[in-house]
């Protein structure tokens, strides 16, 4: 992690069937990164996906195989209901110029920790052609990622009403490479079910920082507006600390995933939220990374390939290395953050020859979306005589062995 951010904005993540193991804690350290240093540490509750892949890892087996998706789903972002286990945070306006908090012990149901300051995650973002291929490998690609725009916080405290405000510094988040990881709902028989989910995604990103809500009048105030983040990771499962100190302040912030399924005040399976899910990240944005211009899109937005992060503030912005990658610095390097988002996952296909190469699909998986379960062999069809019997009893028992 440590020079990452590991997640903002939303793939309102990932049946993941995680199978219970001892619970271990992840810690990563930053050290002067634009005058910051700490830690982020994430305890992973014991969760594992689809051969035993966990925390660090992004992949299972070879990686993702196009010719054999398993499933398909889409998510999108609800906002808050503010109905959370992460502990209330004051919250500073940004730019208030206020010495003390101008939002205490505010709600922290998909809210933005950036800084001192707060964004509220809204509805609308969409992942759509979400693709798990049948060993538990996501794919996503960036032109399906769709982020909604961050310029309000959403105050709630206690039982008063919520107040939305109208944020000074805005930010429009884009991905800029496809997503990878891996999703456990290829453990259980029934990916549309309610079981215990939950899962991780990795990919590239940047986001556009504007002065004011002016985001089709391009970059406004902060020298170079555009943020590229490399190796964005977001988890709905796991609890997360950042703790960041640049000398001045000291930032404190913790927060718990919400897996697919889950009640958020409980965190038990629960039917009222059946494909409701919450997922979270933290980290600090890194000084900045070289890059190469792959192309400019048609609305104007730059295809990124990103190359290094660098730790400390060694090139100038616009220099260029020996392979032509230039570095781009990032004007909120080191800026720590917290992102949390609740969504709903919609799953739309489930592969007629079955889903996982672990588990049988149960066929109300099919019938939940709509699709028909294929037709199983009748048993008095393979009883043909004992020949044939038995070439199907050692053909079972091969297939077992692979």
């Amino acid at each position: 992690m440590g020079n990452r951010f590991l997640a903002l904005a939303v793939i309102g993540l990932f049946a993941v069937s995680a199978h219970a193991a001892t619970p271990t804690t992840w810690t990563s350290t930053f050290t002067n990164v634009a005058g910051a240093s700490g830690s982020v540490s994430f305890n992973d509750w014991g969760y594992k996906g689809p051969t035993g892949v966990g925390a660090n890892d992004f992949q299972v087996g070879s990686g993702f195989d196009s010719s054999r998706i398993g499933q398909v789903q889409h998510v999108l972002t609800t906002g808050p209901d503010f109905l959370t286990r992460d502990p209330a945070h004051p919250v500073w306006q940004d730019f208030s110029g206020s010495a003390t908090p101008e939002y205490p012990n505010a709600n922290m149901d998909s809210a933005v920790n950036f800084y001192k300051w707060g964004y509220t995650t809204v509805a609308g973002s969409t992942f759509n052609n979400m693709q798990i291929d049948k060993a538990g490998n996501y794919h996503v690609a960036k032109n399906d990622m769709n982020f909604q725009y961050y310029n309000t916080f959403d105050y709630k405290n206690g039982a008063n009403p919520v107040v939305t405000t109208d944020t000074t510094i805005n930010f429009q988040p884009y991905a800029i490479s496809d997503a990878k990881g891996w999703c456990g709902s290829v453990l259980t028989s029934n990916p549309n079910g309610l079981a215990n989910m939950a899962g991780q995604v990795t990919f590239d990103f940047a986001f556009d920082a504007f002065l004011g809500n002016e985001p089709a009048t391009g970059k406004k105030g902060f020298g170079p507006a555009i943020q590229v983040v490399p190796g964005f990771v977001m988890r709905s499962y796991g609890d997360y600390h950042l703790h960041w100190d640049d000398g001045t302040d000291v930032l404190d912030y913790y927060g718990s995933a919400t897996g697919n399924n889950t009640n958020p005040l409980t965190g038990l399976l629960d039917p009222a939220y059946h494909n409701k899910v919450s997922f979270l990240g933290a980290g600090v944005v890194p000084v900045g990374v070289w890059i190469r211009i792959n192309q400019t899109r048609p609305d104007g937005s730059i295809d990124y390939g990103v190359d290094t992060v660098q730790g400390a503030d060694g090139a100038n912005d616009g220099d260029v290395r020996g392979d032509g990658a230039v570095w781009h610095l990032n004007a909120f390097g080191g800026y720590a953050f917290m992102m949390r988002a609740d969504a709903n996952r919609t799953l739309e296909f489930i592969s007629p020859t079955g889903h996982s190469d672990y588990v049988a699909t149960d066929a109300v998986a099919y019938t939940s979306i709509g699709l028909t379960a294929p037709v199983p062999v009748p048993g008095a069809a393979l009883l043909l005589g004992s020949g044939i019997v038995g070439l199907v009893g050692l053909s079972r028992r091969k297939l077992k062995a692979v």
